[in-house]
């Protein structure tokens, strides 16, 4: 019997907004993130989120609030060495990967790597989900001592049927 192991995924905050977002633009990317919560709850796909995501969550007005914070209850929460994801992110900060004004990015890519889990799945296009950001955090990763974390958007880790 071959058995698969779900990949791990570290849901960040840019994530859920989407789910709830009216933007025209966005119709493809909407889809692609409520079919990720959609396989989250049906338990196709395996999760987490942080306590910075659900700081995050919470100060979004009402009733966004209410309808994010249901949908990160579908992911487990992350359980972590605080001290070690911020000594992670500090380095990806100093480093040039993520930009000083940016620190929650940087926190939440450091969230992922130091509980390796294997994807960490964001629509923040500027700082995380791009080649050069992603090559440049792993070889910070690395060089530290983790293993590499592959950054994705949510169209791109969904499992769509034949």
């Amino acid at each position: 019997m071959d058995v698969k192991q779900r990949p791990l995924l570290y849901i960040e905050t840019s994530v859920f907004g989407f789910y709830y977002g009216e933007e025209p633009r966005n119709a493809l990317r909407r889809e692609g993130v409520r079919e990720l919560f959609r396989q989250l709850e049906l338990g196709i796909l395996n999760a987490v989120v942080s306590r910075l995501t659900l700081r995050e969550l919470n100060r979004s007005p009402e009733p966004r609030r209410t309808g994010t914070l249901s949908l990160a209850r579908l992911a487990q929460l992350l359980e972590t060495d605080d001290e070690k994801a911020e000594r992670l992110a500090s380095l990806y900060v100093t480093e040039g990967v993520i930009p000083a004004a940016f620190e929650a990015d940087a926190l939440h890519a450091a969230y992922a790597t130091v509980s390796e889990c294997d994807v960490l799945v964001t629509l923040n296009l500027k700082h995380l989900a791009n080649e050069w950001a992603g090559r440049k955090l792993n070889a910070v990763n690395v060089r530290e001592g983790y293993p590499p974390v592959s950054i994705r958007t949510p169209e791109e880790v969904v499992r769509y049927e034949e």
